[in-house]
């Protein structure tokens, strides 16, 4: 919950900017997991890994991350499984500067990165637990139709088995058709 404390320290010309920052405010922007760490750093009671998270969640597993351009063993545990939920969360939420994506397309997205920016264990765990969270959830699919999701397939998390009133979908079948959004 303090990974984006820094911001407290952002403009909020800049936070709060609607479309793309410039490289001059997306520079200040990231100066926020710097202004984070130094603000926890020297509370009484919260441990240094807490700090260290807010200092490393924009670190990347292939060193293309930031403020330091750790990679791999370098970052702290906890700040790789916040760099996922951050990522997750902005590109599943409305935001200023963008609308969310479609659920599909963000873990798509995501395991597009796997092998790069994130840690694989520790994104395929919170796909896993993620889609196991929502048996019994209704979800829109690409195609329009509704359905509750009765089965997660453990190899294949985003392929669903879903009923729709007296009918019943595999999306392992359904190649075309995807989970858009997950409705509650």
């Amino acid at each position: 919950m303090l990974h984006d404390v820094g911001k407290t320290r952002i403009s909020d010309n800049i936070v709060e900017k609607r479309g793309k920052l410039n490289e001059a405010e997306y520079e200040d922007m990231k100066r926020h997991a710097i202004y984070g760490y130094e603000l926890l750093k020297n509370i009484p009671g919260i441990p240094p890994s807490i700090a260290l998270t807010a200092l490393q969640h924009h670190e990347r597993e292939d060193g293309q991350g930031y403020p330091l351009g750790l990679s791999g063993k370098d970052i702290h545990l906890h700040a790789k499984i916040v760099a996922i939920a951050d990522v997750f969360h902005a590109m599943s939420s409305n935001r200023a500067y963008h609308q969310a994506m479609p659920f599909y397309k963000v873990i798509e997205q995501m395991n597009r990165d796997m092998f790069s920016k994130f840690n694989p264990e520790i994104l395929m765990e919170l796909v896993s637990r993620l889609m196991s969270t929502l048996v019994g959830k209704e979800v829109m699919l690409t195609n329009g139709r509704f359905g509750t999701i009765s089965m997660i397939d453990p190899y294949n998390p985003l392929k669903a088995l879903l009923k729709t009133g007296t009918e019943i979908i595999d999306l392992r079948m359904e190649k075309e058709w995807q989970i858009e959004r997950i409705i509650g």
